[in-house]
């Protein structure tokens, strides 16, 4: 029976890719998710890999076999995420949404220049225009606000194309 389960290990400073490969490196499974995205880099459009969640990474092991110190001592990382100073596990349910998400991820179906509107929050019924995506879960929209256009970023799930 196979007993690894996921954890996630926080790493240092922008050292994601290095502890990365030093657990590919002893043999140890790891998961570090990364999305597209478009950033303005000097005033012109460029599409970057960005982490999904910056500063951390997954791994699968047996903590009954393998030593805690190994991946405190691995370069890059700093250690387990832990509770109740225990390392956390992440559900295999949760693990394999996240691998979905960053494969397939959400598409509205907008393109730039849509009309949408508002559904939930503090800009509910207000309408503008679609920009672009900002990552995976929010957008970047245009409202008209006292007839003055104003870029606001905001979750995919509070906008509907109108």
């Amino acid at each position: 029976m196979d007993s690894k389960q996921w954890y996630l290990v926080q790493c240092k400073p922008r050292q994601e890719t290095k502890a990365a490969l030093n657990f590919s490196n002893q043999g140890i499974e790891n998961y570090y998710p990364t999305i597209e995205v478009i950033k303005l880099v000097r005033g012109k459009r460029a599409q970057k890999m960005e982490a999904l969640f910056p500063g951390y990474i997954f791994v699968n092991l047996d903590l009954l076999s393998l030593s805690a110190s190994k991946v405190r001592n691995t370069i890059g990382a700093v250690g387990f995420v832990m509770f109740a100073g225990k390392p956390q596990q992440v559900p295999l349910y949760l693990f394999n949404q996240i691998k979905r998400l960053v494969i397939d991820p959400i598409d509205l179906g907008l393109q730039p220049g849509a009309n949408i509107e508002i559904n939930h929050g503090p800009y509910k019924g207000l309408t503008g225009r679609f920009l672009q995506y900002d990552g995976i879960a929010r957008s970047m929209v245009l409202l008209n606000i006292l007839n003055n256009e104003t870029k606001i970023i905001i979750d995919n799930n509070d906008i509907s194309e109108c």
